[in-house]
């Protein structure tokens, strides 16, 4: 019987058991019901257990689905980072596996090598190797290193490209790994040509500071021992008691003196330290001026073609120096055309900001002025052309040059603000290209006017201020015999103390611009704290930076170069006196 029908009847009847034969049929029927019912509850349970387990399934379904999605965007997100990253890049990028074949390569890869579209659609590694090996300048060297790599899986590596077309790309690669194992490499490649070249000015720049410094140095020692010998040569020429041999030899001590004065002014001109005398000048003008002198010098188995630019600006220079430069870089021409050949001047407007070819690779933000010398000569090598402006450097043969002659050329251009190169190969000629900083202004230069003769004694008072012991004696000679007062001081400190016990008026300085502890400009400004407006003559063999930039070059200044003579000084010395000049720095 039912459990529960068992549990109403004895609530009711008091038993389930023994009931009378008219109750046993309708208790046999609930039994019946109570049964079905059981069975619909297990059905219905069971399907809702099936139900539910369907559901778990589908819930967990969509779940993986959805994260599924997600991932996906995830990837797709990744990579496409992945993608900008690599063609974003300046380096270009190859990709390859364990076996070699070409997986991918970016943009900067393809443009770089200059892949061609067929390699690009067949990623065919022979056909890759083979394209890029013809480029390379030593393509066993870059084969074997190859070859080194693939036997080496696990090992970075490094090293330098030279294209054939000039170009210097440096090489990195490293081994790609997934879950620890290696499964191929990754190649960079990065156009340095650009930065190569600027180390290598930079270090040239250095390189002819360093020598400019050392030939400023001993040219203005070498110039005090040269006025002393000049000085005193012109005092023995003058004595009445020589024999005629007597004064042959010091007419040739002089001759000599005068040559290694030559030299002094090359080696300053080189090393920028020496006085220039800026005006405007129109190069047209300048090599117009210059051009019969060049036919005269270099002969006439070498033509000259003159190309000259038109509405051509004016530069900012000397025109002594100019005139120079022009000869020196003519001469340098003759000398590469011994058989003859033609020599090319050419002279052109540049607009701002285009950058000279090689040289110093300086770059003018405003407008330039172009002074080309070209010669259709031997020409030279990349290691030549890399020093020939460096002092005592010359491709002649003995005693046929000093080596100063381009070292000069670049002094004098470098010291006026511009630029120079120079673009040579063997057998193919030489360009020597200079960049003049255009100056847009009316020139104020007046027309040079002869210097009218002066007497050269005469009695005031001269304060004369010079570290170097033989020139200040000697200059103290020159300007005593004439008839001045002379007060000697070692240095600008002496000076200023003889200046400040002295009773006498002082009517001149005479001093020398570069002195240990205080220079010469520093003297004077201390000293026309006390007495304005005094006269200032300024001598040297040259003149530092710090002097030319605050204005000693002005037309106000007087100066003397060094070596002098004594009748040059006594005559810049008189006429300084008669004009009263005020000068100021």
């Amino acid at each position: 019987m039912h459990k529960l029908l068992a549990r109403q009847l004895r609530r009711f009847f008091g038993s389930s058991e023994n009931l009378s034969a008219e109750l046993q049929p309708f208790v046999a029927a609930v039994e019946e019901a109570y049964r079905q019912s059981d069975s619909d509850r297990a059905m219905l349970e069971h399907s809702m257990e099936v139900v539910s387990a369907e559901l778990g399934d589908r819930f967990r379904l969509r779940e993986a689905l959805l994260a599924s999605k997600r991932a996906e965007e995830e990837l797709s997100a990744a990579l496409s980072v992945l993608t900008a990253t690599l063609e974003s890049t300046a380096d270009g990028i190859l990709v390859v596996t364990a076996s070699s074949k070409i997986l991918r390569m970016n943009k900067k890869f393809i443009d770089l090598w200059g892949i061609p579209e067929s390699i690009q659609e067949s990623r065919d590694q022979d056909e890759a190797m083979e394209f890029a090996l013809g480029q390379l300048r030593e393509p066993e060297q870059f084969l074997q290193r190859i070859e080194q790599i693939a036997g080496q899986s696990e090992e970075e590596s490094f090293d330098v490209l030279q294209f054939k077309d000039g170009r210097v790309i440096e090489r990195y690669s490293l081994p790609q790994h997934i879950r620890g194992e290696t499964v191929g490499r990754v190649w960079s490649f990065r156009d340095v040509t650009e930065r190569r070249e600027l180390e290598h000015q930079l270090r040239q720049a250095q390189k002819m500071e360093s020598i400019g410094r050392l030939a400023g140095g001993v040219a203005h020692d070498f110039n005090n021992i040269l006025t002393v010998v000049t000085g005193r040569v012109e005092f023995l020429i003058g004595a009445s008691n020589l024999n005629g041999e007597q004064e042959r030899d010091l007419q040739e001590i002089k001759i000599a003196a005068d040559r290694a004065s030559d030299l002094t002014r090359q080696l300053l001109a080189f090393s920028r330290k020496q006085l220039l005398q800026p005006r405007l000048v129109d190069l047209n003008r300048k090599v117009d001026l210059v051009e019969p002198m060049l036919r005269r010098l270099i002969g006439e188995d070498i033509q000259i073609v003159v190309v000259r630019g038109k509405n051509l600006g004016r530069v900012m220079a000397d025109p002594g120096q100019v005139n120079q430069v022009l000869m020196n870089l003519a001469l340098n021409a003759r000398d590469a055309m011994p058989s003859g050949g033609l020599l090319t001047i050419r002279t052109a407007n540049e607009p701002g900001g285009v950058t000279g070819n090689g040289g110093d690779g300086r770059s003018f933000g405003d407008d330039s002025v172009v002074l080309e010398v070209t010669d259709s000569g031997c020409g030279m090598d990349e290691t030549t052309a890399s020093r020939i402006f460096e002092p005592f450097f010359t491709t002649k043969g003995e005693g046929q040059g000093t080596g100063l002659g381009l070292a000069t050329v670049y002094g004098i251009v470098q010291q006026s603000g511009g630029s120079i190169s120079v673009r040579s190969a063997p057998e193919m000629g030489t360009t020597f290209r200079i960049q003049f900083p255009s100056a847009a202004a009316v020139d104020p230069a007046q027309p040079a006017r002869e210097e009218p003769e002066t007497r050269d004694a005469g009695s005031e008072t001269i304060l004369l201020v010079e570290d170097d012991n033989a020139v200040r004696d000697l200059a103290q000679r020159i300007l005593e015999m004439r008839g001045y007062k002379v007060l000697p001081a070692r240095n600008g400190a002496d000076a200023l103390r003889i200046a400040s016990v002295s009773n006498t008026r002082i009517d001149l300085v005479v001093t020398d611009v570069v002195m240990p502890g205080m220079n010469g400009r520093e003297f004077v400004e201390k000293l026309r704290g006390r007495a304005p407006g005094i006269p200032v003559l300024y001598m040297s063999g040259y003149t530092d930076d710090d002097i030319i930039r605050r204005g000693l070059l002005d037309s106000s200044v007087a100066f003397l170069q060094k070596p002098f003579t004594p009748k040059t000084l006594a005559r810049q010395v008189r006429s300084i006196l008669d004009a009263r000049l005020v000068v100021g720095l």
